[in-house]
Parts: C-alpha cells; structure tokens; sequence
C-alpha cells in the first residue's frame, strides 16, 4: 500500500505541474508556434530558435512559418516570461508628428492602413525599444522615399490595444465613462487579416484614459508652452535629404519645431527636439541627455568632434543648459536610378547644440549649417531669443 501511496503522489504531483507551470517554464516553442495573446488578436510568431516576433499584419509572416495548428494562448504575464525579439513588419512603423503608426499592410489590400498605436507601452510589448527605434520607425519623408507612397493619403484606424486599459463610452452627461472590454472570439484557422473587426477611432478619443496614449508633447511656437516662434527671414520646417544631416531622434522622442534661415548653401537651421525622460530612464542630467542624443547624432558620420565635452554652461528659459560646438562630417555615394556612374557626396556640419531638463521631457535644441561665415551670427542670435523666453504655466 506504501509503494501504491507514493506512485499515487508522484502522479498527481505531475498533474499539478502540468496545470501550474507557467508556460515559459515548458518546453522551448517549437519554430512557427502562434502565440495569441489572451483577449485580443495580437499574435506572436516563433522563429527557428523559439524567439517570438510581434507579426504586424499577415504580409510579414508571407515569406516565414506560421503553425496555426501550433496555436497557443497565453495571458500577459505568460507572455512576458516568454523570450521576444524586435517585430516582423511588413512597412515598419511611422512617426508623424506625436503619433506613431502600425503600417499594417495585409496580403489582401492593395495599399496599407496607418493604425495608430495607441501607448508607448504597447510598443514595447511588440519589442520595440531604444535599440531598435531607428531600424523599424520611419518619419514621413523617409517612409515615403522608402515604400513610394504619401502617408497623407492612407486611411488611418487605431490599432487595437495589447494591453488591458479601460474603453471609454459617453455617458447621458457627455462626460467619458470606463467600461469593460469583453474578450474576443478568434478563429483557430489562418486570418486573411489580424483583425476580425474594423476598428474606428472613437469620437471621444481625446477623453481616453493617459494609458492609451502616449504622453502630451509639449507644443513650441509663439502660444505654446515654449513661446519661441520663427523670426525675421524664417520659414518654418527643413528641406533637407536625409542622407545630408543627421536628423534621426533617439527612442521616444519628438520634433517640436524647426525652422529654416535663409537659402542656399547659406542656410542656417533650427531644430528643437525632446526625449520623453519616462522612456529614458537613464537620462538624469543635461550631460546624460547630451550623451544620448550625441549617440545618434554621431553614429554613421565620418567625423564627429565636440561632443564629449560642452563648452560651457547657460540658460534657456530660465532653465540650467550645457552648450556643445561640434563639427561632424557626412558622407555617401549616390547610385543614379538611371544607371551611371556614382557620385561621392559630403557634408561638414558646424552645430551649436543646447540642452536642458524640464520635467519629464529633456530638450535639444540645436542650430546648424555649412556655411561658417553666417552660423556664428545666427546661431548666438538664435540661442540669445530663447534666454529670454519663458515657459508657460499650463
């Protein structure tokens, strides 16, 4: 009876680790396995080694397994124990303006729908993050060069959210009203498209819980927070090819304004920038946050002097700034699409760069050209206006 007790046990002791055992516990996922998770239609795909990778839309998965039969679903924290990697996209992600879209192309539509993704935190649940951020966001210009269509003229829906926040309804008031969002029924057998719904943005979407959106980007212009606007001879925005000036932005950040002095060769630019310090959790002073906007700024020049130590303090706004001066050089060969042959371009930048803390944002706000006889003039123009602007109280 001893030896039966004991087999008895060992048996249901298994039983129990069978329904216990978290999932990222088991066995490595097998290569193709579908990942849903629980109560929405996001899905995960497992590569040849077991990582899973967020499928963005189904013409990602076109040329990779997927096992529906393999199909598993898995709440949130499950997920989370489970090994990700960076996203399978189709027409990676866009960046216009504050908002940041899923370019969701299905094998079955002819152009692709801009969904907006909704939280930073949803982002990063699909494996985006400071690393990967310049290989899978586009901004407008440069998505539009890459894939040959204006962004302009696609529809736009909201992405479903991936994690658990509250919907919001109108209430007979007017006022917004949490409610419950009832799981959704999905089918086992391979989608012609993730979503079996369509998804419209509510016209109360300004009223959303803060954990749907990303947070408010702070607005510069003559009536912003930042009452700094375009002076004499300026003319808002930069005309400039990517390629010439680097203009990407580190992981979570946003172009708040930017002007354009002058023309031609002459040209000086104005750029003011933030990082979103709540997603950069490492940038706790002006040096960290100069230092992580310099790691972009220099990588993939050809020289890149000036930016390990500033030349100085100063104010902007009434805030405590650090001043850098650098010189940076960009270069790169042209391929003609007519054929031909190529041509070796170069730029030599001369940039006063000026950064402060406010909050939770961490502003750059940087003056550029290649023409050394007008920077100097206009850059101390520029940098005197904003000593004497002040933020506004909102």
């Amino acid at each position: 009876m001893g030896l039966v007790r004991s087999l008895v046990a060992v048996a249901l002791a298994g039983v129990w680790l069978l329904i216990h055992v978290p999932l990222a516990l088991a066995d490595p996922l097998s290569p193709g396995t579908v990942v849903v998770l629980s109560g929405t239609t996001h899905i995960w795909v497992a590569d040849d080694v077991g990582v899973l990778h967020w499928a963005g839309d189904t013409r990602a998965l076109a040329a990779r397994t997927a096992n529906w039969d393999a199909r598993r679903v898995v709440t949130l924290a499950e997920l989370l124990e489970l090994p990700r990697g960076g996203p399978w996209l189709s027409a990676g992600l866009l960046k216009s303006g504050d908002p940041v879209y899923l370019v969701k192309w299905e094998t079955s539509e002819a152009v692709p729908t801009l969904a907006h993704v909704q939280s930073i935190r949803d982002l990063e649940l699909f494996g985006i993050d400071a690393s990967n951020w310049g290989t899978f966001v586009y901004d407008s210009a440069l998505w539009e060069r890459r894939f040959g269509l204006s962004p302009e003229r696609l529809s736009r829906v909201l992405l479903e959210p991936a994690l658990a926040v509250p919907s919001v309804v109108v209430t007979p008031l007017g006022t917004a009203a949490p409610v419950a969002v009832p799981p959704q029924a999905h089918s086992a057998g391979a989608p012609a498209s993730f979503s079996d719904r369509d998804v419209s943005p509510p016209s109360v979407a300004a009223t959303m819980a803060d954990a749907y959106r990303l947070n408010r980007t702070p607005i510069v212009r003559a009536d912003g927070d930042l009452p700094f606007g375009a002076g004499e001879g300026w003319s808002e925005g930069i005309s400039l090819d990517g390629r010439d000036h680097r203009m990407e932005v580190p992981y979570s950040s946003h172009v708040l304004a930017s002007w354009t002095i002058g023309s031609g060769g002459s040209a000086t630019y104005v750029r003011v920038a933030a990082v979103n310090l709540d997603y950069n959790k490492d940038v706790a002073s002006n040096e960290a946050l100069a230092s992580k906007v310099f790691a972009t700024y220099c990588r993939g020049t050809a020289r890149c002097e000036g930016a390990s130590n500033p030349v100085g303090p100063t104010q902007v706004a009434g805030m405590a700034a650090l001043r850098y001066e650098t010189r940076s050089r960009v270069e790169y060969w042209t391929s003609p699409s007519g054929g031909g042959s190529s041509d070796f371009v170069q730029h030599e930048w001369l940039a006063a760069h000026v950064f402060f803390i406010r909050g939770e944002w961490g502003y750059e706000i940087r003056v550029f050209s290649e023409h050394p006889s007008t920077f100097a003039a206009r850059s101390t123009d520029v940098l005197g206006v904003l000593s004497r602007v002040q933020f506004r109280k909102r």
